[in-house]
This record gives C-alpha cells, structure tokens and sequence, in this order.
C-alpha cells in the first residue's frame, strides 16, 4: 500500500510538473488581432537636428489566447526621421513576439529631422506596422519639423538682426558682444533651452521690436503642450551692467527662471531698459530684476504669476512705471514674496550694509495686487544722506502698509476687487465693476492713449489703472 501511494504522489508531480511548465496556446486565427492605446502618434513642433520628447504606445492583447507578432517594423525602415523601442529594444524592425492572453506592452517613439533648409514647417510621417497571423495593422507617426538659427555659446555679430523667417533656437548662451546691438524683428520667435540666457555686453542693446499683432516672442525651447505655460524652462535675458538703450517693445516673454535681469544703468542719458506693451509671465523667480543702480521706465507692461517678486529695483536705481498691471496669483508652490518690492542698499552680511539710493520709483496708474494682504515690500534702510523715494498715484493697490504720507500715496484705492477677467490663463482684462474703472491720472492717460490690445483709453475722462482699459 505505501508504494501505491508513493506511486500515485509522483504521477501527481508529474503531472502538475506538466501543468506548470505548459505554455499557453498561440491563437493562429486572423480573427485575433491586437488592440493599440492610440492609432496615430502625434508630435508638436520639432526643430530640426534636435530630437523630440519620447511618445509611447501600449499593444493590448484583448484576446483569451497568446499571440505571437510575427513581425514589427518602422514602415520608412532605416531612412526613417522616427526611432522606436519596443519592450525596451531599440530597433527599425523585430519579430516573435508573444504577447499572453490579456497581457500587453510598450512601445515608444521619438523623432528627429533632418535640415531641409526651408523656412516653411516640413511635415513628416511614417508607420509602424504590425503583422499577426496574416494581418496588417499599423499606427501612424505624424511630426512637423522646423528649420531654424541655432546659436550654441555664441557671440553675436556686431550689430546683427534676427529676423522672423525662422525661429532661433539659444543653446546655453548668446551675447551681444561690447559696443553692439541686436535687433529683433516683428515676429522673431526664440527658444532658448534648459537655463539658457541671452546676454547683453557692456555698452551693447538689445532692441526687441515687435508690432501690434506680431510681438516678438522668447520662451522655453520645449513645444509640447504640457510646456505651453510651464515656469522654469530657462535662464532670463541678462541687460548686464553698463548695457545701454535696451529697447522691449510688443514682446512676449514667457516661462523662464526671471524674464528680464536689468543690471547697473551704463553710460547713457537714456534708461537702461525701455519696456512697453510687453507682457512677462510663468517666472520660477522673477518677472523684472532690476540691481545695483538700474534706471527702468515702461508702460503697458502686464507681468503676471511669478514664485518670487514680478518687480524689483534692488540695491537702489530708479524706475517709472505707466499704466501696468502686476497682477501675481502663483500657485504652483507657496509664495510669500510681494508683487512690487522696492530696496536702496546692499546687505554683504549682519553688519555691513552698502547704501544704494533709490533716487525715484513713480508708479502711475497701475494695479498692484495679488492674494497677499500686502503686495508691496518697501525695504528701506535708514541711512543719513541717502535717498528712498517713491511714489504711488492713481494706483489700485492691495497692502496692509500706512499709506497717510501723501509723499509716496496719492489718489488711490486699495484693497479692492480688480475684477480680473480669468486669472488662471494670465487673462487679465478687467471686467464690470472693478475698482480699477476710471481711477487713472488722466495726464498719464494723455501720455499712453492706447492700451495693450492697442485700443483707446478714456483720455476723455479718467482712464483706468492697469494695461488694459475695460472695454
């Protein structure tokens, strides 16, 4: 009887043994096909040279059965702008492949193309083809390459133009060299990468001339949607100490660690930056630095969700700002750190402070605001002989500060709904009702008659505060 039982024990191993090694059948019927997460893979703009961010596909096997592919291949094969990974393999083409019943895998893809010297967008596209029990399945591969200027740790030309026939692409660093210029064109579009910085000499401009309906745009070099209003993507542009004559106006200057880094004013009778109907936004830091006896003056600036300051004159200077709207409603992290900060000293350590004065900071019918109960940080340092002066007029401002010194507050209104049209989307157009409507200096008005959308103001009347006159 015990060698019955240990006879019938091992018939039992033998069999589980069988049962456990046994492969699931293959499905050979061509009425098994596979299933794709997407049928066509799209990828936005790419510049040419440069690859693209990776897309990826998931293969289902929605039948009962295994199936084995018999074949994946890049339809373009080795003259192909895309390259996959299948599974983890990079390759043009593989084969035998079982994917188990109900089981699935991946698939990714990017792209690069090839110059072709045009300055028209170039459509390409390919296939990836898969071929199971006599089938043909693909998903399609559409990309658009774009030809562009690459300027790779590059000093300029003296005195060069950027025009707008093809985007320029700013890798690490490019500098207006000492004593010369940059001009921009309307509709000159540039992508500067991961911390990359346009840098203006000693002695040199930078003059960024866009149009009405044709602004001039500087942002991050990645073009997939999800970047589209990402913070951070690169460095600022750096009008760096003893520049001259820097001239912004119609741009749009998005998605960086600061928009505008504005150092020592330089040896000119006119302000180191002039700035106008510009709008700034999606800063990691700040919006506009200016440092160490900068002299900045602009109107019609819009500078909106910053994590740190949109405004600053640090370590003193001067600056006049017209008919501008700070509006900072960040909340990607926490943000401590006031709209408008304004300082006249540079502090080397606890005991040693170095006097900077700020010999004038105007700001004239101009929204200030935010969700903090101040959005305006004056750091003033009480030095005999040195100067702090500035001046709020005809302003809607939100702060918890003194305001009864008619020296530095005249005619405004505070802590009051601005009525932004949609904050979320930098929108910020003021609807009916806002406490911004006809609070202007009309003087100032006169100065500015037309707003950001480049429509009239009540020059008639009072105008309102802020870039842009309800409508």
């Amino acid at each position: 009887m015990r060698h019955f039982f240990t006879a019938v024990f091992f018939i039992f191993f033998l069999l589980s043994l069988g049962t456990g090694c046994r492969r699931d059948p293959i499905d050979t019927n061509s009425d098994a096909k596979l299933e794709f997460s997407e049928d066509t893979i799209v990828f936005d703009t790419v510049f040419t040279t440069v690859g693209s961010a990776t897309r990826h596909f998931i293969v289902h096997n929605n039948n009962r059965k295994s199936i084995k592919i018999s074949s994946i291949r890049m339809a373009g094969g080795s003259t192909s702008f895309f390259r996959m990974n299948v599974d983890g393999t990079p390759c043009i083409s593989t084969g035998d492949i079982e994917i188990r019943g109900g089981d699935s895998m991946y698939v990714f893809v990017d792209v690069t193309i090839d110059p072709n010297n045009s300055n028209s967008p170039l459509m390409v596209e390919d296939s990836i083809i898969f071929q199971t029990n006599g089938n043909d399945q693909k998903v399609v591969l559409n990309a658009v390459g774009q030809d562009a200027y690459f300027h790779y740790r590059e000093t300029l030309n003296c005195n060069e133009t950027w025009t707008n026939d093809k985007p320029h692409v700013i890798y690490d660093w490019a500098i207006v060299p000492s004593c010369c210029s940059l001009t921009m064109q309307p509709g000159t579009r540039v992508y500067v990468h991961k911390n990359g910085i346009l840098a203006v000499d000693s002695c040199a401009s930078l003059k960024i001339l866009g149009a009405f309906g044709n602004p001039v745009t500087v942002q991050g070099d990645r073009l997939e949607a999800d970047y589209e209003e990402e913070p951070g993507q690169w460095g600022f542009i750096w009008l760096s100490g003893g520049s001259v004559n820097n001239v912004i106006d119609w741009a749009v200057i998005k998605n960086s660690s600061t928009g505008i880094l504005c150092d020592t004013l330089g040896n000119s009778p006119n302000p180191t930056l002039t700035i106008s109907n510009t709008k700034i936004r999606n800063m990691a830091d700040y919006g506009i630095f200016g440092e160490a006896g900068t002299w900045i003056e602009g109107y019609n600036v819009q500078i909106t969700n910053c994590a740190d300051y949109e405004f600053a004159i640090a370590f003193g200077g001067k600056c006049k700002m017209s008919h501008c709207t700070f509006g900072n409603y960040w909340d990607i992290t926490s943000r401590t750190s006031p709209c408008v900060v304004l300082n006249n000293a540079i502090h080397i350590d606890e005991t040693t402070v170095v006097p900077r004065d700020l010999t004038q900071a105007d700001f004239l019918n101009c929204i200030i605001y935010g969700p903090l109960d101040n959005e305006i940080g004056l750091d003033s340092t009480v030095i005999p002989g040195h100067q702090f002066n500035y001046l709020f007029s005809h302003c809607l401002v939100r702060t918890n500060l003194n305001v009864s010194d008619l020296n530095h507050w005249q005619n405004n209104i505070y802590n009051l709904n601005p009525a932004f049209h949609d904050v979320t989307i930098s929108d910020m157009h003021i609807d009916a009702g806002s406490a911004a409507r006809n609070i202007g200096d009309p003087a100032v008005g006169l100065l500015f008659p037309n707003d950001l959308d480049n429509m009239p103001r009540n020059i008639s009347g009072n105008p309102d505060a802020g870039a842009l006159e309800g409508q």
